[in-house]
């Protein structure tokens, strides 16, 4: 099979790209190399093991493609829960029309297309009225109160990015609904190597690389008690690998992808100075609440793993660890950079 892979010269394309090689497929990407989120996007591209096409997917012309494609991974998705409330129509193009063009593509082709959707489409976790019981895959927190979200649980989106998600799996079931194959994940906090180090608009631990490789105390928002899913972007590759087998015509597969287990941000701060190959740092929490960011989120995992899904090979702890220890001699970012991308988004609230 050749798959083509939207996206596919980023950071989980990348794994996407090699899993699927390993696994005997052939693999193309459409990727615009944008440079908010490649630092080098030709070095990018000639890290991909197959084509590279600079091509838009928010493009009707970007969709010519060969006849030989046989399916296709939509990674390609503008992706900053905070920019996202700032730049609607930017977001809204790329994460729902480059779906809509994604999925009418496979339904005239009648090919596969395994949508990378969002946790951020459920919004804020949902609390009990009385306390749970915690078991494998479903981690109700340590007062048992914090519900995980369930694939079936309803889209209550907080920022305009999980909006633009939620409407890009509209988009792809209306195009795909006469029968077609579609596979919708939902990932949960997608951590690694090759994530992007300069993109302050994204990922946390990538601001405390940058923190700790300047001897500097770690910022955490807010109290510390807000807790996330981690998980390791090679889970999420073989996952996306299973989906592409696993959807079937007729009834899209969705799935939610994570380790079904918390962590606090307190706990992602130490466990990121406990890797870093330095004197420990401090931990300083910053009274700060940026627009759209939720305060508990979890995977319920229940469902997914009953379905096949492959469970994840290393623990959120593991994964924490792997990503700071491996992407210490990368070149990051200077600190300064999320400081920076706070206070313009101060500037757009006040305006």
């Amino acid at each position: 099979m050749t798959i083509l892979i939207t996206g596919g010269a980023g950071f989980i394309g990348q794994y996407v790209a090699r899993a699927l090689v390993a696994r005997g497929h052939e693999v193309i990407a459409m990727d615009t190399l944008n440079a908010q989120v490649h630092a080098d996007g030709e070095a990018a591209a000639k890290r991909f093991p197959g084509a590279v096409w600079r091509r838009d997917v928010a493009l009707a012309e970007s969709w010519d493609i060969p006849a030989d494609v046989t399916g296709v991974v939509h990674l390609a998705a503008e992706t900053g829960t905070a920019q996202s409330m700032y730049q609607r129509e930017h977001y809204r193009r790329t994460n729902v029309g480059g779906s809509k063009y994604a999925a009418e593509f496979c339904e005239y082709r009648a090919i596969p297309l395994v949508l990378l959707s969002s946790r951020a489409v459920y919004g804020e976790g949902l609390v009990a009225s009385e306390p749970q019981v915690s078991s494998e895959g479903r981690d109700c927190g340590a007062s048992g109160l914090l519900l995980p979200s369930r694939e079936e649980d309803a889209h209550r989106p907080l920022s305009y990015y999980g909006e633009t998600k939620s409407q890009a799996e509209m988009v792809a079931r209306v195009a795909l609904e006469g029968g077609g194959r579609l596979a919708i994940l939902r990932p949960q906090n997608v951590i690694g190597l090759g994530q992007a180090l300069h993109n302050p608009y994204t990922g946390v631990l990538a601001a405390f690389l940058a923190r700790l490789k300047a001897h500097l105390p770690l910022s955490v928002y807010g109290d510390g008690t807000q807790t996330r899913d981690f998980i390791h972007v090679s889970d999420v590759a073989a996952a996306i690998c299973w989906a592409l087998d696993a959807c079937e015509a007729g009834t899209p597969l969705v799935a939610n992808v994570g380790s079904g287990v918390r962590m606090t941000l307190r706990e992602l701060a130490q466990y990121a100075i406990d890797a870093a190959p330095i004197e420990a740092v401090g931990v300083e929490l910053v009274d700060v609440h940026r627009p759209g960011d939720i305060d508990h989120a979890c995977a319920d995992m229940v469902a997914a793993w009953d379905a096949g899904m492959p469970r994840p090979r290393l623990d959120g702890r593991a994964a924490v660890a792997d990503f700071i220890q491996n992407s210490w001699l990368a070149q990051g970012a200077d600190p300064e950079l999320w400081e920076a991308a706070l206070r313009e988004l101060d500037q757009v609230k006040d305006q």
